[in-house]
């Protein structure tokens, strides 16, 4: 249940990330060309993290203390990325707001890192007498 929650929250900050960056281009109105030039590398570059993390959690065999872990590692991944695009583009709306689609997923990459690392620091087991 737990995995299945942090994979919901890591599609949903993935499918916002997404939406983000279709409204702050007006996406719908330019033609396929914007889709490719402009849409595909900052999509691709913003899903990243969350296809990181979630293949972390499919892929690899976790104990409850380790699946707590990655719940709250995704949980705060998610909600980073989410604050951050919805305070740059819907609250301080600003046209040098693009470098927030480059730069949040750098530090979403660090907290991956660090979340991964921390998962493996809680599996370890402790050395015996």
């Amino acid at each position: 249940m737990i995995k299945g929650v942090a994979l919901y929250l890591l599609s949903g900050a993935a499918a916002f990330s997404l939406e983000v960056v279709v409204y702050a281009d007006k996406g719908w109105l330019l033609g396929v060309k914007w889709w490719i030039r402009s849409f595909l590398p900052a999509a691709l570059w913003l899903l990243a993290p969350y296809v990181g993390l979630s293949s972390i959690l499919l892929k690899m065999k976790h104990t409850l203390r380790q699946l707590i872990v990655l719940f709250f590692g995704s949980a705060g991944t998610a909600a980073f990325g989410i604050l951050i695009l919805f305070d740059g583009f819907f609250v301080h709306a600003d046209p040098r707001n693009w470098v927030i689609f480059w730069v949040v997923p750098l530090y979403q990459w660090i907290a991956l890192a660090g979340t991964a690392a921390l998962r493996a620091a809680v599996g370890r087991k402790p050395p015996q007498p």
